[in-house]
């Protein structure tokens, strides 16, 4: 009798049990398996709105797959944050917490049931995990921590019981902090970081790195971000026939992905989507409980061979329609509009809400296609955060663009200058002397190539005052050149930089506000923090409060940010807040860089 052969499968593996079990049945038999109950019924619930199949029980234990890594998350961090809530209600001391660990990898299929390392590896991970916490393998985190905007603890190399893996916390809110090891280049005390910081001046700030070995473990769950949020609802058809029914489905995917590529707005994902359709939520409550700024709707109407795609951007802080949007067009033709319809979409995105209208505009202009121009987009963003992992992006970024556009041109003089900046300020040249000179020919040759070019002077302005050391005249001259030529959000804040290092704060302050007036959205806040800093140096203290006091809870606030109102908190003798600002900003250390070069 031949042996039957063993079936395998990758499989998502979702573990979870109650956390002190034993204990509460011993209390209480009767009301801790009614409680259990409540909330098994609650992970019921959610494993069949995300596709999860529960497939073995034992006690108070669960194990359940999912065929998605970023479902299973979802799945597991909703669950938490249900049963938190509902321990916040219950008056009795019988309150379920909860442990779900998930891994994904090999598994064992006998039957409905799976074993193998996949399985026991997630049973692991449900242990090491904290009470209310998901713990993730590595091949997890890798998996969705560029799709989901979570933030972890890197809990390092773990061994259970023989089994040795690499964990992840997902940080669900500020009681999921563990003390997670970094590596520091300081060790000034923070305190005295910040006054080092503001006393070196206001262009310091261009100069200070967060030197971290992960994201800080103590994040907030606010919604707020200074990326714009998009939902894109599911595509509504009419008209279909047998065989065309995946239509809307197919262009709201196509523009999720689309616009995802992106990196200055976060696109909720296809799960979010269908899940706020399916439950036919109100737009204000879209707003308030995911945190969405702009949903675009649309519906495709088929006529035979013929359709009509409409398409409305609603802000919803404003409660308008910003965006309307019709195409007609032949079925045939279905994959190209959908194509050509997202490609629309992501470049009015960027140019009206990344950058300013004015700025956008003319910045699209310069490139062949929307990939290239949201590939320019996604170098500057990258190159914004000046740490060594933007850096290492941005210039990966501009060796691409470099392929494909290898002729002279004012645009690519213009980048490249900025990416030799940054590599000399950051310590990161190999040839200072060689990148300095290649400095000072691509400026002038930008001017040449375009003498009324906005950004060439602006970039030879500041560059030539802090690296070639051209003198505060001539740089002050190039930038009225700039300024005649046409302001824009970037020449206005390099403009403040050139004036502060100069010494006019009064000009450097009010270039800083006009830039910040042009800007729909301050991704990563970085046109704020020079006017943040600016502020401190002109003691407009209460001007700082109410330019990010309101966002001060923001997932991505700035640690520069924190730092500060930890500071100024302690200056005021809230000891408790500053601690608390404090412990978000705790993997920040200021990098100091000699001006001097």
């Amino acid at each position: 009798m031949a042996t039957k052969e063993i079936e395998r499968k990758i499989a998502v593996i979702f573990a979870t049990d109650v956390v002190g079990y034993s204990k509460s049945v011993e209390k209480n038999e009767d009301q801790t398996i009614k409680n259990f109950r409540v909330c098994k019924k609650i992970l019921e619930d959610l494993f069949k709105e995300h596709d999860g199949r529960i497939f073995n029980t034992a006690g108070d234990s669960v194990l359940a797959e999912f065929s998605s890594a970023v479902s299973a998350v979802i799945c597991a961090t909703e669950f938490q944050k249900l049963i938190k809530e509902r321990n916040e209600s219950e008056t009795s001391d019988l309150k379920m917490e909860f442990r779900i660990g998930i891994n994904m990898g090999d598994v064992v299929i006998e039957g409905d049931n799976l074993y193998g390392d996949g399985v026991n590896i997630a049973a692991r991970l449900e242990a090491l995990a904290q009470p209310n916490g998901v713990c993730l393998s590595r091949s997890v985190h890798e998996f969705i921590n560029k799709k989901m905007d979570f933030l972890f603890n890197d809990l390092g190399e773990q061994t259970v019981k023989d089994n040795i893996f690499h964990a992840f916390d997902v940080v669900i809110d500020d009681s999921h902090k563990r003390t997670v090891k970094t590596k520091t280049k300081s060790k000034t005390p923070l305190f005295a970081a910040i006054v080092a910081a503001l006393i070196l001046g206001l262009f310091g700030i261009y100069f200070f790195a967060n030197i971290t070995a992960e994201k800080s473990s103590i994040k907030t769950d606010s919604t707020t971000s200074s990326k714009p949020s998009i939902l894109i609802a599911p595509i509504k058809a009419s008209g279909l026939l047998t065989g065309q029914e995946a239509f809307g489905t197919g262009i709201t995917e196509s523009m999720i992905s689309t616009l995802s590529q992106y990196k200055a707005i976060r696109v909720l994902s296809s799960n979010t989507s269908f899940h706020v359709a399916k439950t036919e939520m109100l737009d204000a409550e879209i707003r308030d409980q995911y945190g969405v700024d702009f949903l675009i709707r649309g519906s495709i109407q088929v006529m035979g061979n013929n359709a009509r795609l409409n398409l409305e951007i609603t802000d919803l802080k404003l409660e308008e329609v910003t965006v309307s949007k019709k195409r007609d067009f032949n079925l045939e033709d279905i994959f190209k509009v959908q194509d050509d319809l997202s490609n629309e979409i992501l470049n009015e995105l960027q140019i009206n809400m990344g950058v300013g209208s004015r700025q956008g505009k003319r910045w699209a202009s310069y490139w062949k296609s929307v990939e290239d121009f949201t590939k320019f987009l996604n170098w500057r963003d990258e190159w914004r955060t000046f740490t060594k992992e933007g850096h290492l992006n941005s210039q990966r970024m501009h060796d691409e663009l470099k392929v494909l556009y290898p002729q002279e041109s004012e645009i690519m003089y213009v980048l490249e200058a900025w990416q030799i900046f940054q590599r000399i300020l950051m310590q990161f040249s190999t040839d200072k002397e060689k990148d300095l000179e290649r400095l000072k020919f691509i400026t002038n040759k930008a001017i040449e190539l375009n003498p009324e070019s906005t950004d060439a002077y602006a970039a030879r302005a500041l560059i030539g005052l802090q690296l070639l050391k051209t003198g505060c005249d001539t740089s002050l001259n190039d930038m009225i050149k700039s300024e005649k030529t046409g302001s824009t959000v970037d020449t206005l804040t390099i403009a403040s930089a050139v004036y502060a290092n100069c010494g006019d704060l009064k000009k450097a302050v009010d270039s800083n506000r006009s830039a910040l007036k042009l800007l729909p959205n301050d991704t990563g806040w970085f046109v704020t923090a020079r006017l943040v800093v600016l502020l401190y140096e002109t003691g407009q203290i209460e001007e700082i409060y109410k330019l990010i006091g309101n966002n001060i809870e923001a997932k991505d606030m700035d640690n520069r940010f924190l730092a500060i109102f930890a500071f100024l908190e302690h200056q005021k003798g809230n000891k408790e807040l500053a601690e608390g600002y404090l412990s978000r900003a705790k993997t920040m250390a200021f990098q100091e860089v000699d001006l001097k070069g």
